[in-house]
């Protein structure tokens, strides 16, 4: 198990109060009730940058325990790495970006699928920041510019680039990918090496708050009819759905509880990171544009993997020749 982070214990420690009202009160109705076995489980689960996540927050103040999970976090930086914990057997299920999981078990195409995906826990908070003084006013204008990213393999990058394609724009030769770490992005763009960045928050918003003036939000993932879309999703291992059927049941089951559960509690959130020196700044911002949403499972989880499906092969991510509902059907598992 990996060690707790400072930020991690912090938060802790600040929602042990909410711990009994989680157990004891249901703040909203359930989407489509998901029937468990009740049975314990201890089980490995790889969360991408868990710091200052309120999915993860609201399951380690009792969710996990309602439905007898004791979780083991595998803490990895990013979607990708996920993943790889769970395709390595040093997880049993993670949460990763759907557009990182796609090309991942498509990969795998011919063989036994390492993982199937399970449901959709929420729509993303990617973010497009652009410099002000390229006095640019859509993405149809980033012909040419630097754009950087934490990874070129990166869901940032993928989502960027379908809306580039959508506007005309070939999103490899059109413009300039940089991958650049989270902590330099704000200096870049303050300093002119960079044009723009395709982040995610909390990334997204730190560096928002900290280019004040500098850079402006031209394009995100939570306005529009992005917002009704998925993101985050759950994956199982398949080794780990062989050895227990029901534990796909059981994660799903406690993530929707949290994602119901997360609009109560925004305003706590907001007030525990204010005491964190670490936290983003102007964290309420942040999380009231966080998307509240249930979690997406069966025949909804599907139509919406197709659409993914479709979007990286307009981006050269997967062949043209391949039905999209059949890599749907195969990838996702029925919950």
């Amino acid at each position: 198990m990996a060690a707790p982070s400072r930020r991690l214990l912090l938060m802790g420690a600040g929602g042990v109060i909410l711990a009994t009202a989680l157990q004891t009160r249901n703040f909203f109705h359930r989407h489509k009730p998901i029937q468990t076995d009740g049975k314990k489980r201890h089980i490995r689960l790889a969360w991408p940058e868990p710091d200052y996540d309120p999915l993860l927050w609201l399951c380690q103040q009792g969710i996990f325990g309602r439905y007898n999970l004791t979780v083991d976090l595998v803490e990895t930086p990013g979607g990708n790495s996920a993943i790889d914990a769970v395709v390595t057997n040093r997880a049993d299920a993670a949460l990763s970006p759907l557009l990182d999981w796609l090309p991942a078990l498509y990969q795998d195409e011919e063989n036994e699928l390492p993982a199937r995906l399970a449901c959709g826990v929420r729509g993303g908070s990617y973010r497009l920041l652009v410099r002000r003084d390229l006095n640019l006013h859509k993405v149809g204008n980033l012909a040419g510019k630097k754009i950087g990213v934490l990874s070129l393999e990166g869901a940032d990058r993928r989502f960027i680039s379908i809306q580039l394609r959508r506007r005309g724009l070939h999103p490899t030769d059109s413009v300039q990918w940089v991958a650049i770490p989270a902590d330099d992005m704000a200096d870049a763009l303050r300093g002119g090496d960079l044009d723009a960045v395709a982040v995610h928050d909390p990334i997204g918003w730190r560096i928002l708050q900290q280019t004040k003036g500098v850079s402006w939000n031209m394009l995100d993932s939570m306005t529009g009819a992005e917002r009704e879309r998925i993101d985050l999703t759950l994956g199982l291992a398949t080794k780990a759905l062989t050895q227990d059927p029901g534990l796909a049941a059981a994660l799903t089951a406690a993530l929707q509880d949290a994602q119901n559960e997360f609009p109560a509690h925004r305003d706590e959130l907001a007030r525990l990171w204010k005491k964190d020196s670490d936290a983003p700044e102007e964290a309420q911002g942040m999380l009231d544009r966080e998307i509240a949403s249930h979690a997406v499972t069966g025949h909804p989880f599907r139509v919406q993997v197709e659409q993914y499906v479709d979007e990286l092969k307009l981006i050269g991510l997967m062949p043209d020749a391949d039905k999209t509902t059949d890599i749907a059907h195969r990838i996702c598992l029925a919950v």
